[in-house]
């Protein structure tokens, strides 16, 4: 049995598929656990397609060295702005808190999604001690009080900053990439085209195609 030793949320997106896909790789030796959360009814059955989907692809690549669990969440009648940072954060807090041998949280950040943090590491400063107001950091106060315990916090760099979308993109196998789903407002069960992920996603894929054009 490998050691489990870190937590990671999978939403089914392309940030998260990557840092699960590439932590298995380099990581053979140890176990990760894997959690999605059910949660957002408008985009529920798509991102839990696209991780049963993922997850099924690892373990055909042999990538079996992680454990998965999961859980739901609904707002209920709460119908005031709610981000989904926060409201994972909370239930990733219980999952971790009842596996105490867990000392390392996999962050799966991407420089387009998080553009102040990664100014903030190009300086020089070491992750916490990032704004403790940002809602990141929040999210890490959180795990942290609640789990009574402190953590290290990983997530994967390029070129002195955050590692982009581009590049997981070109790294990750295409046949993985078309089983993620990043779209924020599905519509029928396709992408939208027009939220903020979606657009993200389609200037990294322009970029790539670009990039590789050029070569």
């Amino acid at each position: 049995m490998r050691p489990l030793s870190t937590f990671i949320n999978l939403s089914g997106g392309v940030d998260s598929t990557y840092y699960l896909w590439r932590w298995l790789r380099e990581n053979p030796d140890e176990s990760i656990l894997v959690h999605h959360c059910l949660f957002l009814q408008k985009r529920l059955k798509e991102e839990k397609n696209a991780c049963d989907s993922i997850l099924a692809y690892l373990r055909k690549e042999g990538l079996t060295n992680f454990e998965y669990v999961e859980t739901g969440m609904q707002k209920g009648t709460f119908q005031k702005r709610t981000l989904d940072i926060e409201m994972l954060s909370g239930m990733a807090s219980v999952i971790v808190k009842a596996y105490p041998e867990i000392n390392t949280i996999l962050l799966p950040y991407s420089k387009e999604e998080t553009a102040d943090l990664d100014n903030h590491y190009k300086s020089g400063e070491d992750i916490n001690t990032f704004n403790p107001t940002h809602r990141y950091r929040k999210v890490n106060q959180v795990m942290e009080l609640w789990t009574e315990r402190k953590f290290d916090y990983l997530f994967y760099r390029e070129d002195g900053g955050i590692i982009s979308k581009q590049k997981m993109m070109e790294e990750m196998p295409e046949e993985l990439f078309d089983m993620t789903w990043y779209c924020r407002r599905p519509k029928n069960g396709q992408v939208c085209g027009r939220c903020h992920t979606c657009k993200k996603v389609k200037r990294a894929k322009e970029n790539l195609e670009k990039s590789i054009g050029k070569g």
